[in-house]
């Protein structure tokens, strides 16, 4: 897919002026490795212990970046949303195996290029490594400030973020949020098991914080309200 195609294509996505600056000096000879691809939710673009073979620009959509070894069930640590970059982390530490797995979340589109190119590239782009220095230092630190947040939450008050976080990207219908959130997923993002999160849910439908129906999540906007003043310290 040549460079222009390329460019037109992600000119509908609200991160096209970043691709522009990030690419703006970039070489020819590079912009030929680049390619625009498509993945459905819980397609595998990196495992955790694999050779770093690409870099992965996400232009839409979202990616979830998983610990493989950390408990019960793997623990998703993060979200990745557009404009990161993903599978460059270990080119700049010098590591020869990436560090997690990354999955599409939800159906996402990637701007990929093999990772031996991009390094060259950016190791002599100043515009771009300045470009990707800025995105690293904003995102490490959110991911700092983020965690430390989190780290003073119960189970329940982690539980209780998920389901707010989700809510806020679902439209109600007839004044509810209904949410397709299996135990499996808060598992995974609460960072507890499978057990601990049944219960957590039977006792918050017990408090009328939410209600439970054919596998799915049920608020109302009063309920999301709720939840959301009752995380208020950590916000």
């Amino acid at each position: 897919m040549k460079w222009d195609n390329i460019l037109s294509a992600c000119r509908k996505y609200e991160c096209f002026p970043s691709v522009e600056r990030l690419f703006s000096a970039c070489p020819i000879l590079i912009r030929n490795y680049l390619t625009l691809s498509s993945f459905p939710a819980g397609q595998l673009l990196i495992e955790a212990g694999s050779p770093c073979g690409t870099v992965y620009i996400l232009v839409s959509g979202r990616l979830q970046a998983i610990e493989e070894k950390a408990g019960e069930v793997p623990y998703s640590f993060f979200d990745i949303v557009p404009f990161d970059i993903v599978g460059d982390y270990e080119l700049f530490s010098e590591d020869t195996e990436s560090f997690v797995t990354v999955q599409a979340r939800e159906p996402s589109v990637c701007l990929t290029i093999p990772a031996r190119f991009y390094l060259q590239w950016i190791s002599a782009d100043s515009v771009a490594l300045f470009f990707r220095t800025r995105l690293l230092m904003k995102k490490l630190s959110l991911q700092l400030n983020s965690s430390r947040r989190y780290l003073l939450m119960s189970y329940e008050e982690r539980c209780t973020y998920v389901i707010c976080q989700e809510a806020g990207k679902v439209s109600p219908v007839d004044g509810i949020f209904r949410l397709k959130l299996n135990r499996e997923f808060l598992a995974t993002k609460t960072g507890c098991s499978l057990r601990t999160i049944h219960r957590l849910l039977k006792e918050m439908e017990h408090k009328d914080m939410l209600a439970l129906s054919g596998g799915k999540i049920l608020l109302t906007s009063t309920q999301l309200e709720n939840m959301m003043n009752g995380l208020d310290p950590y916000s």
